[in-house]
Formats: structure tokens, C-alpha cells, sequence
């Protein structure tokens, strides 16, 4: 195994540079990180190869393309956690070669586990396979800068470079607040109880699980799903939830929560920037357990209806600004948060990857991810995206459930071929 540092070329662009407070949910997972660990991953798996100072220079022309990979988090005279540019502040690049049936998702457990220092930066670190004719790229990131979508961009934009081309610098992203028009967060006085940060984290140790369907069985589930007037991911949603009933037996019975991340880019009207720009929404599931796989996937669509607009995004954003802003006493916002995330299962999905997969001599064969403990440790967290024309599911748990993945796929094949009415 190698380690990397990129070689260092200054950032000269000043409007090129981050310089912010962080917006109430940025804050919000900042907090969460002094609890727990939040932080998150996807996995390229990519056709071909090249030299590892070809990767280094592309991992280094997105960097200068997103300023957000080029900052650390300190705290002001208010204790408010800002956004600081830091111009030399290269990104870590661990590089492996491996025989072609490596485990990456083995690498992946390793990133989950090691915690970001986020007062010096960065706040994405890299893992780069190398394979006899593959590649898999892994990209880690501290979630008060990121989202999924953000680490898919991101990796288009690294293979872009790769593949000889330049890309543009973007200005900095505003945050959720800014572009609602909210103000920033307000210390009117500091707190005389002040937290005291400790280096002590909480050890962590996520077991990952992968899985890709074919695109035959993906072609069906997405015709079947429009047939039933519903989603694929309120389809997805129904098989996990059905499965980890019939699995785990102390949730047979039990009131279910399980959320669902969702993209704010299109209703806040942003671009492909690197940010965090996600609201999360919880659909409960109690007494359902005689219906039909449909109707469960129905009611999974429609729990989710209306997130998908500036309005729920605002109502979003003003919910967490009543926890973690205008408030000096962090100590305060970590006791209340404390007691968030206590769902079962979080079904996390990207969608289809919108983007052409060929990058001159290598293509981009899947995707994984999002990887994220998203609770307390026992919860089902499913990342879902769908990459030429098939999905790709991955499990991240300290206590996954064992055989879940696979039990997923048999399900939705057999469910494509069940009449409405039908308990799976």
C-alpha cells in the first residue's frame, strides 16, 4: 500500500475560495460528528487503467474545480463553525494493487472507521484500487460539505481530468440558508457553558456488503413500478422493510421509521457543485404487514410526497436552524441531538447516473454507494444507484443482516411478476 499527497499548485483564483458560517444543516452534522461518526462514501467500479500521477493530477484539477475540497472547519469569536479556505491543503491518496477479485468493499470499512479531523482538512480523502485491467476509486467525505450526488459529480469530474480534459472552476457554493434567503447564524452573546472538545471519538467499525442486478431484472422492476403507480424506490423501500421484518425478528412487530434522503438541488435550483444540499424524510410503517408488496410500496411513495419542493426544503432547513443556530452553548445542541437518527433503515438512493459513462480509454461500469452509518449502529442503511441500465445496491450496518442484499433481488424479480393483490 501507498500513500499520496498530490503535488501542490496555489489556488490563485479568490473567487475560487470558500470563506463562510456553515448553514443550519452543514451545522447540524458538524454537531453530529462530536457524537458520532456521519462520515460517508461511493465506489467507482471503472473499465481500465492508468498511471497513478495521472489519477493524482485529476484528483487535483477537481479539487481546484470545487472549493469546497479545499477547506477545513474552525470556530470564530462566536464559536459559530465556518468554512476557511486553506491553499495548501492537498488530499490523501491511498493506493493499493491488488489481484482482480479484491474485496473493495473491505477498504471502504477502513475509510468509515477513521474519522476526519475537521479543523485542519481535508474533508475527502481517496482510495485508488488498481487491478490488472480495472480500477475502483473510492472517495470519502466528511457529510457537512457533501452529499452522494456531490461524490457522483465528483467522480465524473476526476475522470474527466483523467481522461486529458480540463475542467472549469466553479464558484463557491452559498449555503441551504443563503439561497432560501435566510440569514446566517447570529450570536447575540457566548455562553458561560462552553463544550469542552475532546480527540476521545467514538471507535466505529461499519461492515459494507455489495450487490449489482442485472439489467434485465432492473428493466423490469422499473416497468412494473410505473405499471403499480408507484416508484422504484418506493418499491425498494417495500423489500427492505418487508425483508428486515421477515429477518430480524425483534422487528417483526414494531413501529418502523425509515428515511429517505432527497435531493434539494433541482427545487433550490443548483448545479453540480460539491456541497451538502439533501433534506432527509421519515415514513413510519405500523400494521402493514398483511398487505400486498405493492400497496406497501404505495404507501412508501406517498409518505414521501411533497419533498420535492423549495417549500419542504425551507421547512427543512428552518427546523434544524431552531436547534443549531443563534445559540452559543454547542454542549446544548449535542445533548439535543443526541437523541436524533434513531430510525431502523435508511434507503438511500442516487438514481440513475445522468452522465455519459465513457471516458476515452476507461469507462465507468458501476457505482456504489451512498456508504454511511446513518443512526445509532443496528440500523439497515441501503445505498441505491442505477449505472448503465442496472441497479447497485450496497448494505452499511455494524450489524447488518445478514443475506439481506441478495434476499432483495429475489424478492423485486418475484414481486415484477405478482398481481397487486398479492402478499410477497
Amino acid at each position: 500500500m501507498l500513500i499520496y499527497a498530490v503535488k501542490f499548485i496555489k489556488n490563485t483564483n479568490m473567487k475560487n475560495q470558500q470563506n463562510r458560517t456553515l448553514g443550519a444543516f452543514e451545522k447540524t452534522f458538524w454537531l453530529l460528528d462530536q457524537i458520532d461518526s456521519k462520515d460517508f462514501a461511493l465506489a467507482a467500479d471503472i473499465d481500465g487503467i492508468e498511471p497513478v500521477t495521472a489519477w493524482q493530477q485529476a484528483i487535483r484539477s477537481a479539487q481546484l474545480r470545487h472549493p469546497n475540497l479545499s477547506v477545513r472547519i474552525v470556530q470564530d469569536q462566536f464559536s459559530r463553525p465556518a468554512l476557511e479556505h486553506v491553499d495548501q491543503l492537498p488530499i490523501p491518496i491511498r493506493v493499493l494493487n491488488v489481484d482482480k477479485d479484491y474485496r473493495w468493499e473491505q477498504e471502504v470499512e477502513k475509510e468509515l472507521a477513521v474519522r476526519f479531523i475537521t479543523a485542519e482538512g481535508p474533508l475527502l480523502r481517496v482510495v485508488l484500487i488498481q487491478k490488472p485491467a480495472s480500477t475502483v476509486l473510492i472517495l470519502a467525505a466528511h457529510h457537512a460539505v457533501a452529499d452522494g450526488t456531490s461524490l457522483s459529480y465528483l467522480i465524473r469530474d476526476i475522470l474527466t481530468a483523467v481522461s486529458g480534459n480540463e475542467l472549469p472552476a466553479m464558484n463557491p457554493q452559498p449555503s441551504n440558508d443563503e439561497s432560501l434567503g435566510l440569514p446566517e447564524d447570529v450570536i447575540t452573546a457566548l455562553s458561560d457553558k462552553q463544550y469542552i472538545w475532546t480527540d476521545q471519538n467514538k471507535a466505529v467499525a461499519p461492515k459494507v456488503l455489495s450487490i449489482r442486478v442485472n439489467k434485465e431484472i432492473t428493466d423490469k422492476l422499473i416497468d412494473k413500478a410505473r405499471e403499480e403507480k408507484t416508484t422504484v424506490h418506493g418499491a425498494l423501500c417495500a423489500t427492505v422493510l418487508i425483508l428486515s421484518r421477515k429477518m430480524r425478528s425483534e422487528w417483526s412487530d414494531k413501529k418502523i421509521e425509515m428515511i429517505s434522503p432527497i435531493c434539494a438541488r433541482r427545487p433550490l435550483g443548483l448545479d453540480d457543485n460539491y456541497g451538502l444540499n439533501i433534506t432527509t424524510h421519515a415514513v413510519y410503517f405500523e400494521g402493514e404487514q398483511n398487505l400486498s408488496f405493492w400497496n406497501v410500496a404505495r404507501l412508501a411513495k406517498d409518505g414521501l410526497s411533497g419533498t420535492n419542493t423549495e417549500e419542504h426544503v425551507k421547512n427543512y432547513i428552518n427546523f434544524f436552524r431552531g436547534i443549531a443556530f443563534n445559540s452559543a452553548d454547542i454542549q446544548q445542541m449535542i445533548d439535543i441531538l443526541k437523541n436524533a437518527f434513531n430510525h431502523e433503515i435508511m434507503v438511500t438512493n442516487l438514481g440513475k447516473i445522468r452522465y455519459s459513462t465513457e471516458f476515452g480509454k476507461l469507462k465507468l461500469k458501476a457505482v456504489y454507494g451512498p456508504m454511511v452509518r446513518s443512526g445509532k449502529g443496528k440500523e439497515q442503511t441501503i445505498g441505491v444507484i442505477t449505472s448503465n441500465g442496472s441497479l447497485c445496491f450496497t448494505n452499511t450496518s455494524d450489524n447488518p443482516i445478514d443475506g439481506l442484499l441478495e434476499k432483495m433481488v429475489k424478492m423485486i424479480t418475484v414481486a415484477c411478476e405478482t398481481a397487486a393483490d398479492v402478499v410477497v
